[in-house]
């Protein structure tokens, strides 16, 4: 199986919009397109509540004409347009689907940021992990999210093997930054969100980027 994951922070820009970043996001997914993957996993969709438009649809239905897709959106009380999930799968695919609440600090269970894929032999699931924000104002909840989400792919992989993708928001070592020394403090390379990354891989989970590449 081929899975492809990507931050694609807007996917209604994507998809509608002739600015020169969106024609260069519409050039990746065609590179994405290009690789065949079974199963697109997307994060930060920003779409509404009610998912894609019709436009949006249509769009999606010539670009990737071989996949069915799931979506899952920000909806009261957090806020519109924001954050968001997506699925693109290989319309020979049968899942069933899933959007857990994992008992986050509210709203980030609004917020759209897990989907779930159940196949007969394994789980795909995809993360938008919430960002700590500006001045860490954010950060003990992201703590307790990490802590909630660590034991929802716990729960997964008692039952059968689990493939999980998604946007992390964290820099686990010096190598993912250009420049550690200047950012130790910043919203994703704090020690409380590196530890908490430590604590999902000591429960067997592995970093596949890592394990492939190395340290590069």
């Amino acid at each position: 199986m081929r899975l492809i994951s990507w931050n694609i922070d807007s996917l209604n820009a994507a998809l509608t919009s002739d600015s020169a970043r969106a024609k260069l996001t519409r050039g990746v997914l065609d590179t994405i397109k290009e690789k065949d993957p079974d199963i697109i996993a997307i994060q930060e969709t920003k779409l509404r509540s009610t998912g894609p438009t019709k436009k949006h649809q249509e769009i999606l239905a010539e670009m990737f004409p071989e996949y069915d897709y799931v979506w899952r959106s920000s909806e009261e009380p957090a806020r519109k347009g924001y954050a968001g999930t997506m699925f693109l799968y290989k319309n020979s695919l049968t899942p069933e689907v899933t959007k857990p609440v994992i008992g986050a600090p509210e709203p980030m269970d609004y917020e759209g940021r897990i989907l779930t894929l159940e196949f007969d032999n394994y789980y795909v699931t995809q993360v938008y992990t919430p960002n700590s924000g500006n001045e860490l104002k954010r950060l003990e909840d992201r703590q307790v999210w990490d802590e909630k989400y660590t034991e929802y792919l716990q729960k997964l992989d008692q039952s059968k093997p689990v493939i999980a993708s998604g946007d992390y928001n964290v820099a686990h070592t010096p190598i993912d930054l250009k420049h550690p020394e200047n950012n130790h403090h910043n919203a994703g390379f704090t020690d409380e969100e590196r530890q908490d990354f430590d604590k999902l891989l000591k429960l067997g989970f592995t970093d596949t980027f890592r394990k492939v590449h190395g340290n590069v």
